[in-house]
């Protein structure tokens, strides 16, 4: 677990902007953006004035160094964050600083020069309750400012922010040697200059071409080797700052501010050191956001009114590192970044005896679908799927997920390896090649299996096949044990059919056999009728009018073989199908993992995303995809469908569980008949009675995951015991009875033949029974 934490070191998910990594005071130029566009402007204000400390300045000077880097430059115009700052100003009704009752500090400071530097230092100070002396040669204050707008106007800003903070300002006061200032700096007298006095912390801001006093440049570095931009003298740290550094006004003014910080840290706990140089961001943001906005143009042609400045505030697409979130649907659905994951399955993790034990991520690791793709679209490749996988097995092992997340996969599993449905056979002599549909794909529809195996034994009459499931629900539930001997099986199966190479026809098993079973060659279905030189059914070749999107399960992403291999097929049977936006760059359909029991809502809306990348219908080659889909209602067709005419117009209902369970059962009864000329010696799978359900009931059955063979065990166990109720109203019976772990419950009507079920739900409380039930005694039933 350590290694995957500390691989979120390098997360950009707290990298700024690059408009905010510009901007000279590192503005929070989106917490700004979200107060204008709701009509904050008040609140927008604060904001500014908090980083900027004189917007009434910033917002007429500023040269928008955040305009010159912003991403929508690339289609329109940029976000006009100076025009919006005006705005604001323009807009604000409450503009005066809070006025705080701190107490008063007894160290003092002194600021050398009286421009926009000085006095943003000397601002910050004075917030703070620093005694503030500022020392101006001139006989006025806000040096240059005076070259670039109005003195009425900065003067009024100055007085504005300064309403609430004292400092003591001296005119025409020139200092000439800055030791006379310091505490113990080596002058014999203090500075008559400056009033006899001297200070504990002074701010060198002389300005362009102004003096330096001997102090190095912040880019330099001193005699000793160490960082320039500030010293001491005696007990007084001495810093420089602003357009004497070189700095233009803006940089100067954020130089004014970030220093008070440096000085302040000296005065608490005499820590000496200069503000540092902030690391360039590595925000990358989400270009599919930009769509054409032209910028607003205000009506006066100067300054955006609150309409106008709302306008272009929703022109900003929020630029941050969210590539985990547009490629993640785990991260976009929780609605949490990957850092804060991370520290809610490392606290999920612990061992359930710690004194910290709680699992606030067992609802989303039980439900990631395991795609994969958020660790290929990161940035820095944080393996965030890895870390819910390890997180799955550590939580499993410290039982710490509900059993009936796992409940349903596993019995499936478990059916398809069982002797209703696996089958492992050789034709005669141990062939080069073994094909392995999977267990999902012959559920949906035998014929997907029938007849591409029958056309295999045309081309390859000792090619063998093996039926039985991948194991992969193991994995899901992180049960390695279990996972372990699902996959030995697995092992032994290849190896009794003398070690074949597997033609795969569903990806997410080849995918998973040849993570767990590197040893076994494997090869697409898909790329063998390709090789092979299949040629498509007939009926398929005719014109359907029809255009299709070709959906890539997200276990075929970057599998350029197969996927040229699909589509070279498709080419083949004259079918129209163009490619998805981003091709296979999407994630799983909604089937993977335990979501659609450990979290429905987030697998619904996964499914939801996918069907929503085209309008267009879909062909797919995972039955999973197409199962997902088709219960959806997105008109979907299996590639199979179209190159064997199965149901090349999609018009087939999908099965319900039962019916897949049935399917299986049919397929290996029809594959030892038609193959092998066997007759099957299996009991027969069906129900002993008739279950009659309206289509909504039954859609609420398969979206509990509940089984027919269910709802009869717990309408047998109520018939045999009389433990039900009864319903004067309605006429129903209604009854429970335990499934494994969880309690199912069924409201039935007994029918002449059968039975007809109303309603059922489940849940994964247990009934404690009691001695006593109806008046008499029921200890069987304990």
């Amino acid at each position: 677990m350590q290694n995957y934490y500390k691989q979120f070191e390098t997360c950009r998910e707290r990298d700024i902007p690059a408009c905010a990594d510009a901007c000279p005071f590192k503005l929070d130029i989106l917490t700004v953006q979200d107060k204008i566009a709701t009509g904050r402007f008040n609140a927008a204000y604060k904001s500014i004035r908090d980083q900027v400390v004189f917007p009434g300045i910033v917002s007429e000077i500023c040269p928008a160094y955040c305009e010159n880097v912003c991403i929508r430059k690339s289609i329109d115009a940029p976000v006009q964050v100076r025009l919006m700052e005006k705005s604001v100003v323009a807009s604000a009704t409450r503009k005066t600083s809070n006025k705080y009752n701190l107490p008063a500090k007894k160290k003092s400071v002194a600021v050398i020069g009286a421009g926009l530097s000085g006095m943003g230092f000397a601002f910050r100070m004075a917030s703070k309750k620093y005694p503030v002396t500022v020392f101006e040669k001139e006989d006025r204050i806000g040096g240059h400012l005076k070259e670039l707008m109005e003195e009425s106007v900065y003067m009024a800003e100055f007085d504005l922010q300064f309403a609430n903070e004292n400092y003591e300002l001296r005119l025409n006061t020139q200092i000439d040697d800055i030791h006379k200032l310091c505490k113990n700096g080596g002058s014999e007298s203090p500075d008559a200059s400056g009033g006899g006095e001297t200070f504990d912390v002074i701010y060198v801001a002389t300005g362009k071409g102004g003096n330096t006093f001997g102090l190095p440049m912040p880019n330099q570095k001193t005699e000793t080797g160490g960082p320039g931009g500030y010293m001491t003298v005696g007990d007084t740290a001495v810093f420089i700052g602003g357009e004497v550094c070189g700095k233009d006004l803006m940089h100067a003014l954020a130089d004014g501010i970030n220093i008070a910080s440096s000085a302040e840290g000296f005065l608490k706990a005499k820590k000496l050191d200069y503000p540092k140089q902030a690391q360039p961001t590595g925000c990358v943001p989400d270009q599919d956001k930009l769509t054409d906005t032209p910028a607003v143009i205000p009506k006066d042609g100067k300054v955006l009114d609150q309409e106008e400045c709302i306008a272009e505030a929703k022109r900003c697409i929020r630029c941050q590192c969210d590539a985990c979130a547009a490629q993640c649907d785990l991260v976009a659905y929780f609605d949490k970044m990957p850092v804060k994951m991370r520290d809610e399955i490392f606290l999920s993790c612990k061992p359930a005896g710690s004194l910290v034990h709680k699992s606030p991520a067992r609802k989303y690791v039980a439900a990631c679908t395991r795609c994969d793709l958020m660790t290929e679209g990161c940035p820095e490749h944080i393996d965030l799927c890895g870390m819910v996988k390890y997180a799955r097995h550590k939580m499993h092992d410290a039982d710490k997920v509900p059993a009936a997340y796992r409940q349903y996969f596993i019995r499936d599993m478990a059916f398809a390896n069982g002797e209703y449905a696996a089958l492992k056979k050789n034709i005669g002599t141990e062939g080069n090649y073994a094909f392995f549909p999977g267990c999902n794909l012959g559920a949906l529809e035998p014929e997907y299996v029938l007849r591409p195996y029958k056309w295999l034994l045309s081309k390859q009459p000792d090619t063998s096949i093996l039926l039985r499931c991948c194991s992969v629900p193991a994995d899901w539930d992180g049960n390695s044990q279990q996972h372990g001997e699902e996959i030995e099986a697995l092992r032994r199966d290849w190896m009794d059919l003398g070690k074949p190479t597997l033609i795969m026809a569903c990806m997410s098993c080849q995918k998973h056999i040849r993570q767990y079973l590197p040893e076994i060659e494997t090869v697409s279905l898909y790329e063998i009728l390709e090789q092979w030189g299949f040629e498509p059914d007939e009926a398929a070749k005719e014109d359907k009018g029809t255009s299709y999107a070709i959906f890539d399960p997200c276990s075929a992403r970057n599998e350029e073989n197969v996927q040229s291999a699909v589509r070279t097929l498709i080419s083949a049977s004259g079918i129209s199908a163009g490619e998805l936006p981003k091709g296979d760059q999407h994630g799983c359909c909604g089937f993977g993992g335990m979501g659609s029991v450990a979290a429905p809502e987030f697998a619904e809306y996964v499914a939801r995303q996918r069907m929503e990348l085209s309008e267009a219908p879909y062909i797919v080659y995972c039955s999973n995809c197409k199962d997902i889909f088709c219960d959806r209602g997105k008109k979907t067709v299996h590639i199979l469908d179209i190159l064997f005419g199965i149901d090349p117009d999609g018009v087939r209902s999908q099965p319900d569980l039962t019916r897949r369970r049935m399917n299986r059962v049919a397929l290996k009864k029809r594959l030892l008949e038609e193959i092998w000329k066997e007759e099957s010696e299996m009991e027969s799978y069906e129900n002993e009675y008739p279950l009659i359900m309206e289509d909504e009931v039954r859609e609420k059955v398969n979206k509990q995951k509940i089984l027919e063979e269910d709802i009869c065990a717990v309408i047998d166990n109520a018939q045999t015991t009389g433990r039900r109720t009864f319903d004067p109203n309605t006429g129903h019976y209604k009854a429970y009875k335990e499934i494994g772990h969880i309690t199912c419950w069924v409201e039935y009507t007994p029918l002449e033949q059968g039975y007809e079920v109303h309603n059922l739900y489940t849940h994964r409380m247990k009934i404690e029974l009691e001695a006593v039930w109806n008046g008499r005694k029921t200890e069987t039933d304990l």
